[in-house]
């Protein structure tokens, strides 16, 4: 120990005793004596530095505490938030499911077809076909060319079996057409093909409609029960514009599909047509 520092330990030293003498002698007393009072007042800056110091370091430690406890109860809350989001999200898709199934539900109280719900666990990634797959097979009754349809109308027909999954050719697809009509003029000679319509991206088109023929926007279109794949009367779609084809002597007209084909989940497969209903209408769905 060297001397700078033996004479900080006494000075030290010294102070605690005055302070400890002062203590115990003027406890009982009212007021110090003038050497007491001489002392305490050249002491005061002393204590005050180390009361200062003291509470300085306090609450340096003190924060040091406080912004540990802040950053777990942040991590906390952040974990709570995602997990109510999450719950929220969850909430939100079984609302929708719900409203699907009902629809689907209602749809298949309403018609006296066989129909034989499937789940949509596939699509074609590719741009070349429009196709999806089914989680119904052969295993449960699915045979090629049966027609598929949701409560909104008809999505296409069956391309492919397999023993628990088929592969279903939307109406999209240019490989596909659909024998249709026009719901509102109702006139059996007026019968056109509808096919996918590539120029213009999820629509379809009915052509080969003769010029006399009665059809304008707004119409519905509807299966017409010929060809023998699908019923007569399943919703298509709505017409969007009326003109004439390539060579200026049919009509045609592009198609809105009653179906949201980006977003099928649910379907319906028509495994049975009662006899006395073939080439009778479905009943519409009411949308």
């Amino acid at each position: 120990m060297n001397q700078t520092t033996r004479k900080v330990m006494g000075i030290l030293g010294l102070i605690i005793l005055l302070l400890s003498l002062i203590f115990f002698t003027g406890k009982f007393r009212s007021r110090y004596t003038f050497a007491e009072d001489l002392i305490m007042t050249g002491l005061s800056p002393v204590q005050g530095f180390f009361s200062q110091l003291g509470l300085k370091t306090f609450t340096f430690f003190q924060g040091i505490v406080d912004y540990e406890r802040v950053l777990e109860e942040n991590k906390t809350l952040k974990t709570q938030l995602a997990a109510r989001e999450n719950l929220y999200y969850q909430l939100l898709e079984l609302q929708k499911e719900n409203y699907r199934l009902r629809e689907m539900l209602a749809f298949k109280e309403r018609t006296e077809y066989s129909l034989l719900p499937a789940e949509v666990i596939a699509r074609d990634p590719s741009h070349w076909f429009e196709t999806i797959t089914i989680n119904k097979g052969y295993a449960d009754g699915v045979e090629k060319d049966m027609a598929v349809v949701t409560s909104s109308g008809l999505v296409g027909n069956v391309m492919f079996v397999s023993r628990n999954s088929s592969q279903v050719l939307m109406l999209t697809d240019s490989r596909r057409a659909v024998s249709a009509l026009v719901q509102r003029s109702r006139e059996p000679g007026f019968i056109g093909i509808v096919e996918g319509y590539p120029e213009k991206k999820g629509h379809l088109r009915i052509i080969n409609l003769p010029p006399e023929a009665n059809i304008q926007p707004g119409d519905t279109v509807i299966s017409s029960g010929l060809g023998g794949v699908f019923p007569k009367g399943l919703v298509i779609g709505h017409v969007l514009e009326v003109g004439k084809d390539q060579y200026g002597l049919l009509q045609q007209a592009i198609i809105i599909p009653a179906v949201n084909f980006n977003r099928l989940e649910e379907v319906f497969i028509v495994v049975e047509i009662p006899p006395e209903k073939e080439g009778q209408e479905v009943v519409p769905s009411g949308e």
